[in-house]
């Protein structure tokens, strides 16, 4: 049947060939071979397929499990036999259930029915994976593959909260237990509300971050912090409760939109929720409010983030210039989570430390300036010598940089600009910069001002630069170089890079430290690139 279905030949020289092509062009069933005639008396499925348009036939995958199908309800079983068989399950559907159970599964979710925590172990038990047939894989989609991949996500299908936390947030500890008085208060009575929406999205599990991580476990912590991006990314349904906002016009205020731990649980999921006040009240009516036009333009509008990276971000280290301004006005409560909560954001993977303080910003840091070869990634202002210290250091209100880093004037992927082969040495940052000798004058108040050194034969192309700064240092006999980072690549020299009359350039002022500036170019330069490190 299934080799008739796919065009191949029969395995019986009775049929002819050309007997089987003239029934498929005239959409006929062809004759099945004396081999199957005999084992199988009716032919009315075979008949069924034929009276479809061969774009909606079923696949040979959905054949086969109709054959399996068709043999297994022939086949006289034992009691012995079908409780083996419903003990193991489809084998490739049972690999895949503990696939996705250990590998993108929180190692603990709430079963919104009894209010208890589930382990990953009492996942298999509870959900029973060696109960989907090969009937409910064949409902789920064409591709084998796929199809089981649908049919055990439905299985696995779980609710995610993302929320401020408040007074007497239920712990890991608390659910554990069993006595009544662990389980009152506001924050109990919110994670009942949040479970209660879950079960109204068809989902019998849910996640909290206030009580279905194990602090008191390293490991678990560790884990739950490298994986948090991949679980909001896998649940059916994140549910946002905004406690403090009362519309939609007023959603930007809610403090929700400045913690750290919220932006990637705002960009992760794929379908979300909001509701808001004490009552839980519904922002719009819709299935998932990233569908819905009016919410995603506020939401922009609160974030700074470009409505396409709403509906459908992609995590990586490339533009991580834009990403950082998103992260430059949210607050964390422990100064390592401004790290760790950007880990999933960037797809970066590092050890969790507490109690390292700034340092583990700085080895975030260090391993996004690895994996990131876009200039715009060392166009940070303020920090420790050679490194940021926060996400705000990239913050800048200045219009001309914004044009052109925000808008692009200059492509992120560096295409003729900059050193993109810069890296994270011990002694700093090793970068290509493009030099130019510069002298200094300090006489204006609070200001100082840099042009052409004096006795030098070259025309110096830059206009002159005034820093506005308090704290600069005094001239005396220092020497002072412009290193401009987003020079052009010289046509055919590849140590060499050059300027062009009319653009701006980011430049660091260097010294003994590196405040950033912008400078304007009035003519054609070009000259060999010098290597420094920041």
């Amino acid at each position: 049947m299934i080799h008739v279905l796919s065009g191949q030949l029969p395995w019986s020289s009775e049929i002819r060939s050309y007997q089987i092509v003239s029934c498929l062009c005239k959409g006929q069933a062809p004759p099945l071979p004396p081999e199957i005639q005999n084992q199988i008396q009716d032919s009315s499925f075979l008949e069924r397929c034929f009276s479809f348009s061969s774009d909606d036939r079923p696949s040979a995958d959905q054949t086969l499990a109709f054959v399996r199908e068709t043999l297994r309800a022939k086949i006289p079983q034992t009691s012995e036999t079908v409780t083996h068989d419903h003990d193991k399950g489809i084998p490739d559907v049972i690999a895949e259930f503990k696939r996705r159970v250990f590998d993108l599964v929180p190692p603990h979710l709430i079963d919104v029915e009894k209010m208890v925590l589930v382990s990953r172990d009492k996942l298999i038990e509870m959900l029973k994976p060696e109960t989907i047939t090969e009937e409910d894989i064949c409902r789920c989609g064409w591709s084998r593959q796929s199809a089981i991949e649908s049919a055990v996500n439905s299985r696995l299908k779980y609710a995610i909260l993302s929320h401020r936390w408040g007074e007497s947030e239920p712990t890991f500890q608390d659910l554990k237990r069993e006595e009544a008085g662990y389980r009152e208060g506001a924050g109990y009575k919110k994670l009942e509300k949040f479970c209660s929406k879950a079960k109204e999205y068809g989902c019998r599990l849910a996640w909290s971050d206030t009580c279905c991580i194990n602090k008191e476990s390293s490991s678990e912590l560790d884990e739950a912090i490298r994986s948090m991006f991949t679980w909001y990314r896998g649940a059916y349904i994140c549910v946002v409760h905004l406690a403090k906002t009362n519309s939609l016009e007023t959603m930007e205020n809610d403090e929700w939109f400045f913690r750290g731990w919220t932006l990637q649980e705002l960009l992760a999921p794929l379908g979300m929720k909001f509701y808001y006040g004490p009552t839980w009240t519904p922002l719009t009516h819709n299935f998932n409010d990233k569908d819905v036009a009016k919410v995603i333009h506020a939401l922009s509008h609160a974030t700074n983030i470009p409505e396409n990276d709403l509906r459908n971000f992609q995590p990586g280290p490339n533009r991580a210039w834009e990403k950082m301004t998103w992260a430059a006005s949210r607050k964390t409560t422990r100064i390592e989570d401004v790290a760790y909560s950007l880990t999933g954001i960037f797809d970066i993977t590092m050890t969790v430390a507490y109690g390292e303080g700034d340092r583990a910003f700085k080895r975030f840091m260090a391993e996004l300036i690895e994996k990131c070869k876009e200039w715009q990634i060392l166009v940070w202002a303020g920090g420790l010598p050679g490194c940021p210290i926060m996400p705000s250091c990239y913050r800048t209100t200045d219009k001309a940089a914004l044009k052109m880093l925000k808008n692009h004037e200059i492509s992120w992927w560096g295409e003729g600009c900059g050193d993109d082969n810069f890296s994270v040495t011990k002694r700093g940052v090793q970068v290509k910069l493009f030099m130019v000798p510069t002298s200094i004058d300090q006489s204006l108040w609070q200001s100082t001002s840099f042009s052409h050194p004096p006795g030098s034969s070259t025309t110096w192309p830059l206009e002159r630069l005034v820093v506005q700064s308090l704290f600069f240092p005094p001239a005396s006999t220092t020497e002072w170089t412009i290193g401009i980072v987003n020079y052009h690549d010289h046509d055919d020299y590849v140590h060499k890079g050059k300027l062009k009359a009319g653009y701006i350039y980011v430049c660091f002022l260097l010294r003994r430290f590196y405040p950033s500036g912008l400078v304007h170019c009035t003519r054609n330069f070009e000259k060999e690139l010098e290597t420094v490190w920041l």
